[in-house]
């Protein structure tokens, strides 16, 4: 694979399609040149949706996609959320795919799926049009006449149809989950179903359910309920964050030597794609000590992500803006240390250098943000000892020198230093605005919130030691780095 078109697609992979010029070529290439590898990106969890809806399309239309087994796609869509993963595979009929190989897609993806039910209950237009379309106007008319009425053929029928897709072989839920779509009377027994059924008799009854849902049956059953109702009614989505462990232990000692009440508990659990991170740092947080024990727990915390062997330099941001306030008190610090730490633990030579940052008295303390931000002279001093790759984990504040960055990178590259540079940027939420944080036009930004972000970092990492083009082993490390959860 071509080192420069994956790096062109990883760059490019976070914004719609809509806005990158010849995205659709791209993904042809990519499809063509490493199907399985491309396959892989389906689940990887900062893609946006277009994206992925194009890597589907290529693995069901692109002769070369059909070298990746449904199975293998179907694992990959299982891994992300059932509601994404339907906004997925809504592609196939939005884009009326009607091969063999879709249309067993669709069925496999939705009788399959763990969450059927689920599904059916929250989503019953979209995941109805999506079975129709794969079915075809003439097999779903008949199956739903044979779900009303059964009989010796009518069962062959639907078993041949739809029910041998069935998850775990449950053609009992499968079924019901069938009558329910078709608008066949039937007694529920999944409680997602009968909540909704309930629902269309008395809204009340469906208490718990999403707005859109209930909505939907508003305007269909109950026209004369009051939206306010409705909405008071839907499941409340419960705005909570919980930081990852070395995040949450960095924060919790820069709020302790500031004097301040710890932040909050510690959960006992951690709903975040760093769980095992969190399990692994879970003792570290009853301890005021930040060195106990942490080498070994930091090892346990990376042990499934291959150790790159290459020389990368940090520019470590701990000026007065990595402070923050209010409720992102000393995030983007302590967000910035673990990524710090993470990669000093699977980086094999990693050179450090700190901007900002007061040191105290005490060794096992560390330094407080504080003073300015000059992001220049620490970039200048880090492409003079020539690593393969530079990280500049910064907020984007420069307040020295405005505009030094730029006319150093562009200097950089003017004496034919081309090693990649890039820019993480800690956030404390996905929806924080960069344009104005941008240190360079000629230096990526990664936004990352979470310590799992990591993954991207070692993965650019790697490709800046890499071949061009790509060996075999090559994208094998790079799968593990960056997709493997």
């Amino acid at each position: 694979m071509d080192k420069n078109l994956l790096l062109e697609y990883l760059f490019c992979r976070r914004a719609p399609m809509t806005e990158q010029e010849g995205a659709i070529h791209l993904h042809s290439v990519l499809c063509e040149t490493a199907p399985h590898f491309y396959a892989r990106l389906l689940s990887d969890p900062v893609t946006d949706i277009s994206h992925k809806r194009e890597i589907l399309v290529n693995l069901l239309w692109n002769p070369a996609g059909h070298e990746v087994a449904r199975q293998r796609i179907l694992a990959e869509l299982y891994t992300l959320p059932f509601t994404e993963a339907l906004d997925v595979v809504s592609v196939i009929r939005l884009q009326r795919i009607n091969r063999s190989r879709a249309r067993a897609l669709v069925l496999a993806f939705l009788l399959g799926h763990e969450q059927f039910p689920l599904l059916a209950a929250t989503r019953k237009q979209r995941v109805t049009h999506l079975l129709k379309h794969a079915l075809g106007e003439q097999t779903w008319s008949a199956a739903k006449r044979f779900l009303a009425h059964s009989t010796p053929e009518g069962e062959a029928f639907l078993q041949r149809e739809l029910l041998r897709y069935a998850w775990r072989e449950d053609t009992t839920q499968a079924r019901e989950v069938l009558c329910f779509l078709a608008g066949v009377p039937f007694k529920p027994t999944d409680p997602a179903l009968a909540k909704s059924v309930a629902a269309r008799e008395e809204l009340e009854q469906g208490q718990g359910l999403p707005l859109e849902t209930l909505l939907g049956m508003r305007g269909i059953f109950h026209k004369q309920v009051p939206v306010g109702k409705v909405r008071h009614l839907a499941a409340t989505r419960l705005m909570t964050r919980s930081d990852e462990p070395l995040t949450a232990l960095y924060k919790e000692v820069f709020l302790e030597a500031a004097g301040l009440a710890r932040s909050a508990a510690i959960p006992e659990q951690k709903a975040s794609p760093s769980a095992a991170l969190y399990q692994a740092f879970a003792p570290l947080f009853a301890a005021s000590d930040i060195n106990y024990d942490l080498a070994g727990r930091l090892a346990q915390a990376v042990e499934a992500i291959p150790l790159i062997a290459g020389r990368l330099a940090i520019v470590l941001d701990l000026s007065a803006s990595m402070l923050s306030s209010g409720e992102r008190l000393y995030h983007p610090a302590a967000l910035a240390l673990a990524l710090t730490r993470l990669l000093q633990e699977r980086v094999q030579e990693v050179i450090l250098h700190q901007v900002g940052g007061a040191m105290t008295d005490k060794d096992d303390q560390l330094p407080q943000p504080q003073g300015a931000t000059d992001i220049a002279s620490a970039l200048l001093a880090a492409a003079r000892q020539q690593p393969q790759a530079i990280v500049v984990i910064t907020d984007g504040y420069e307040n020295v020198r405005q505009g030094d960055t730029t006319q150093v990178v562009h200097g950089l590259r003017l004496l034919g230093l081309q090693m990649p540079i890039y820019q993480v940027v800690p956030l404390f939420t996905a929806a924080e605005k960069l344009t104005q944080r941008r240190l360079s036009e000629e230096v990526p930004v990664l936004p990352l919130a979470h310590e799992d972000g990591v993954r991207e970092v070692l993965a650019y990492t790697l490709l800046a030691k890499a071949q061009n083009p790509l060996t075999p082993e090559e994208l094998e490390q790079l799968q593990k780095t960056l997709l493997a959860r």
